[in-house]
């Protein structure tokens, strides 16, 4: 029995051809158009806020401005290397030695290698914008931190000058003599007499004397029996009135000050918890914006990518498009033959 073997295309002759598989100047040709026509979809997209994506919170999980940019993005990429595409199968110099399917092959993979070189070109342009603007995410953060610590820092200023001018207002009712710092005081104890004795003792000193004493209670907000004994003895030898109205002066005067401490207390204890609040009130602010920038870099990330693909497959079919209409010899009439 004769046997009959079947002749495939991969049995055939094999033909060389002459020059490269890759027409590079049909290739940089659409490359470059492909990058012109991107950076003015972008240019005009950053003119109405659709060249980045925003995290902000909408009424929904998604906002309108995150579809429309993502929308926005797609479209350009897509129509950027189409064109592209289209333009590097058009001008590919034609092969008549081979055939169609392989034709169709070579026009599409030119067409990728346009899209392949508009990525590349288009990183290196962007990638110092890209640099910038993390650098800028990074310092804002740092200033939101800053501003936290600027709130709290001033915020604790305010309450401690409060608390520091209640303490000094006690000080406002006695002479500007008496001495405020401890050791002063000490000082002061020691010289000091147990008692005032009327007609023997110096007025001014008394003064002074009595006004260290109160300006301490002021401060601390104690007073020791032996004080208070000098205190009415004072108050009796300066303005001979019984002792019994004495000792009810000299409490008032007591009461007095430990309450002007307890007021200034209770100022700075309030100053200090409104600096916490305001304080944390900034460091969330500066946490929820470094994850909105987070998230809008994690969906803008997202849709390139994709975006990239879908324009992989486009300039692929722009070149495949292109390539047909140079062998036909017709010319690109929009989304229709027009001969």
């Amino acid at each position: 029995m004769e046997r009959t073997e079947a002749m495939t295309a991969a049995s055939g002759p094999v033909m060389a051809l002459d020059g490269s598989y890759i027409d590079w100047a049909a290739v940089l040709g659409g490359g470059v158009v492909a990058v012109a026509v991107g950076s003015v979809f972008t240019g005009f997209g950053a003119v109405l806020g659709l060249s980045t994506i925003s995290a902000e919170p909408g009424e929904g999980s998604l906002n309108v401005m995150v579809i429309l940019s993502a929308v926005w993005i797609v479209v350009s990429l897509v129509v950027s290397y189409a064109t592209g595409g289209y333009i590097a199968g058009r001008m590919r110099r034609r092969l008549d030695k081979v055939g169609a399917d392989e034709v169709t092959a070579r026009d599409g993979i030119n067409g990728l290698v346009v899209w392949g070189v508009g990525i590349v070109v288009s990183v290196m342009v962007l990638g110092a914008a890209v640099s910038t603007t993390a650098q800028a995410v990074g310092t804002a953060a740092s200033a939101a931190g800053s501003v936290a610590g600027s709130v709290a820092g001033a915020v604790g200023s305010v309450g401690g000058g409060v608390a520091e001018g209640a303490i000094a207002a006690a000080g406002a009712m006695v002479p500007d003599a008496a001495p405020q710092n401890p050791v002063a005081y000490l000082s002061d104890s020691l010289l000091r007499p147990a008692q005032v004795v009327t007609g023997t003792s110096d007025p001014a000193e008394t003064a002074r004397a009595t006004a260290s004493i109160l300006g301490n209670v002021a401060m601390t907000g104690e007073v020791s029996e032996t004080e208070r004994a000098y205190l009415i003895s004072a108050v009796v030898a300066n303005t001979n009135i019984p002792q019994t109205e004495a000792t009810t002066r000299v409490d008032a005067a007591i009461t007095a000050a430990q309450q002007t401490r307890a007021d200034a207390v209770q100022l700075a204890e309030q100053a200090q918890a409104e600096a916490g609040r305001l304080a944390q009130e900034a460091t969330d602010a500066a946490i929820a914006a470094a994850e909105v920038a987070r998230v809008s870099a994690i969906l803008t990330a997202f849709i390139l990518a994709a975006a990239a693909l879908v324009a992989a497959a486009a300039s692929y079919v722009g070149a495949v498009r292109g390539g047909r209409h140079r062998d036909e010899g017709r010319i690109f009439g929009g989304f229709a033959y027009r001969g």
